[in-house]
């Protein structure tokens, strides 16, 4: 059950920079590739910006409360290459029942063309329920 309409953020210009790609993989276990494509994970990175975060703060607002990470799924059109720039939007939406925050993010080329949609739901505990 939605309680709001969507805020939007962005859009943020994104670069998938090969040192923070391959510290990625390193953070991740994963092996460093020829083809020059990041993991399907990497936009990740991007979600943990100031900017996102701030929205995320703003949508929790006073209340006392723990986002948690539920589930996130990534859905690719075309994949993202290392040494590229992208645009990224993003969404939040929250859901009462059960309470969550929903982050929604949309990263298409520079040109318009969609390259990647990123759904990351966190679940928003009441500190006074984990005390």
């Amino acid at each position: 059950m939605a309680s709001d309409a969507p805020v939007g953020l962005g859009p943020f210009r994104v670069v998938v920079g090969k040192e923070r790609e391959e510290a990625f993989r390193r953070e991740i276990g994963f092996s460093l590739r020829e083809d020059g494509m990041a993991p399907a994970t990497f936009p990740v990175v991007w979600l943990t910006s100031p900017e996102i975060h701030a929205g995320i703060a703003r949508e929790l607002g006073s209340e006392n409360a723990v986002p948690v990470h539920e589930s996130q799924s990534f859905a690719y059109e075309a994949p993202l290459r290392v040494g590229e720039s992208y645009e990224m939007r993003v969404a939040l939406r929250r859901e009462l029942t059960p309470p969550r925050l929903i982050i929604e993010a949309l990263v298409e080329t520079l040109s318009g063309e969609p390259c990647a949609r990123i759904e990351t739901m966190l679940r928003i505990f009441s500190r006074s329920d984990i005390e």
